[in-house]
């Protein structure tokens, strides 16, 4: 059984070759408290990096000796909670440790192997850690039956390196399923951008659904269009069935694209085909749809579109306004889903559905948008409570559907002025140059500015009930601005960023060389007896090799 000692903390230091980049703060202060509840069960792992070492101080003349240096090969997150508790009293200024001799690939393999046999895994982590094992040399058979996975799992696994940051960053909050994160992955960047922009909430997220849309749709997926089953749907559209931009007709030439599925490799025709066919089939619903002008009467159905939203994409706002042009133009009545209650989620050929409609509870929909996409869909929305059931016409739904455009009329005012100021501020040259005062509107402007830029944490202890107005916050708290000027740079100067950039190294530097001398001299000192001594030794190494030369 190894023997457990107690090391110094400062001694210890985290090793690069960790796969775990990811520790949540909550749960490392939960597990903190345990540990000063119940002490450390399980103590770390670590390998030894540096031997002990002395040298002569030059200026005193004593001996100085350099304590070995230690890695963490197993329990980051404990030696990360511990050393939360660093500060709460001196008993925590060293940590229970079993020390291995162990050569760089015997670390790096503990190391994967108890992150991959974490309970709570990263699936990114474990992405990178598969990855490292087989950019090490290890078979995928061999990783699959070592960690009891499939040989699937392993590979599907490893596909998540390919997505983009912000991605990855969702699939970690849970915001996109593993499933879905590895169709993406198979994208390149450019289409996963697209995605992430134009397709998705990014604070709500998207389902494996959503995503595999938006894939039958950028490959083109015939038999998956809603106009597969009618694809004669109209004399001026060609048919997909023969055409020579359908893989399923290229026969062996291409026998490697045809797969199960029917491509279109013609991205315009088939997205056109699209928009037509959802025409086609409001067209057939002309005897019942409410015609523009007209009130929304009990027994009709009406054309609902989304209503337009500030987090909306550019390209959904003009699908939208196009839309409503479009349907407009056709003679249609065009309302929001705003004009309602909200959706009623039984199927159209539910008898519930039936019920409800006869009396007068909810109203037939056709939604002709699925996001920025032509789709036809039927839906079923409540009506507003206040709707009177007997009435044959619906004056408070015509009233809601005013006020949403006039709603929307404030908006597109709105916006149209922010473009305008935005390409001002882009092209203007002399602002900068101004050598006056900031006035009191530039002053808040600027603190503004720094707010946004110091993280969520920051922004949830200034309001943690959700989004606040910043304008008002900076205008009625003046004596605030150095809590919020000091947080920026602390913010700032803990990014990764900092590692790259010598200017800000110099900042951090001049930061805690005043704010925290005494740590920074602390810190100085170490390093700088360190360096020292492997200086002298190379020096030394150096001269040998030139007196061997002469």
């Amino acid at each position: 059984m190894a023997e457990i000692q107690k090391l110094p903390v400062m001694l210890i230091q985290p090793s690069p070759m960790n796969p775990r980049k990811t520790f949540d703060d909550a749960k490392l202060e939960e597990l903190a408290q345990n540990i000063e509840e119940q002490g450390l069960l399980q103590p770390i792992t670590v390998r030894k990096i540096s031997d002990e070492e002395t040298h002569i101080d030059e200026e005193t003349g004593e001996v100085v000796s350099i304590e070995p240096r230690y890695e963490i090969v197993c329990g980051e997150r404990r030696f990360r909670a511990w050393n939360l508790l660093v500060n709460k009293s001196s008993k925590y200024n060293e940590i229970p440790c079993i020390i291995r001799e162990m050569t760089d690939e015997q670390a790096f393999d503990a190391m994967i192997t108890e992150n991959l046999q974490r309970q709570d895994v990263d699936p990114v982590e474990e992405a990178i850690a598969f990855s490292l094992l087989l950019e090490n040399g290890s078979p995928v058979e061999d990783i699959a039956v070592r960690f009891g996975k499939s040989i699937r799992f392993v590979q599907d696994r490893v596909k998540l390196k390919g997505l983009i940051p912000e991605l990855i960053e969702m699939l970690r909050k849970d915001l996109i399923p593993i499933s879905g994160a590895m169709l993406l992955a198979k994208l390149d960047a450019d289409a996963q951008k697209e995605f992430l922009e134009d397709e998705i909430d990014k604070e709500e997220g998207a389902t494996l659904s959503d995503i595999k849309d938006y894939l039958d749709d950028l490959f083109c997926v015939i038999n998956k269009a809603q106009f597969f089953e009618e694809d004669n749907f109209s004399d001026n559209i060609p048919s997909c069935s023969g055409c020579i931009n359908n893989t399923a007709n290229h026969g062996c030439l291409f026998y490697e694209m045809k797969g199960t599925e029917q491509k279109c490799t013609n991205r315009e025709c088939f997205a056109k085909k699209q928009a037509e066919y959802v025409k086609y089939r409001v067209i057939k619903e002309t005897d019942n749809l409410v015609k523009k002008g007209e009130p929304l009467t009990f027994g009709k159905s009406v054309i609902v579109i989304g209503q337009q939203n500030s987090w909306d994409s550019n390209k959904e706002k003009q699908a939208k306004a196009d839309a409503i042009q479009l349907y407009n133009d056709m003679g249609f009545e065009v309302v929001t889903e705003k004009v309602f209650d909200h959706e009623c989620w039984y199927d159209e050929k539910d008898e519930r559905i039936k019920e409800k409609l006869d009396n007068n509870e909810i109203y037939r929909c056709i939604e002709v948008l699925n996001y920025d996409r032509p789709y036809f869909k039927v839906s079923h929305y409540y009506l507003k409570k206040s709707s009177k059931a007997n009435c044959p016409a619906s004056k408070q739904i015509e009233s809601q559907n005013i006020q949403q455009q006039m709603q929307r009329n404030k908006e597109i005012v709105i916006e149209k002025a922010t473009e305008t100021m935005r390409k001002w501020a882009d092209e203007i040259t002399d602002y900068s140059s101004k050598a006056d005062d900031m006035t009191l509107n530039e002053q808040v402007i600027f603190d503004v500015l720094v707010i946004k830029s110091c993280g969520y944490k920051f922004l949830n202890s200034l309001c943690p009930e959700g989004e606040f107005d910043m304008v008002k916050y900076v205008t009625e708290h003046p004596q605030d601005r150095m809590k919020w000027y000091r947080e920026f740079i602390r913010y700032k100067l803990s990014e990764s960023a900092v590692t790259y950039n010598k200017h800000l190294q110099e900042c951090q530097n001049m930061l805690f060389r005043e704010q925290y001398p005494a740590k920074y001299k602390e810190m100085s000192d170490k390093l700088n007896e360190a360096y020292q001594k492997k200086d002298e030794r190379l020096k030394a190494k150096l001269k040998e090799l030139e007196n061997e030369q002469q």
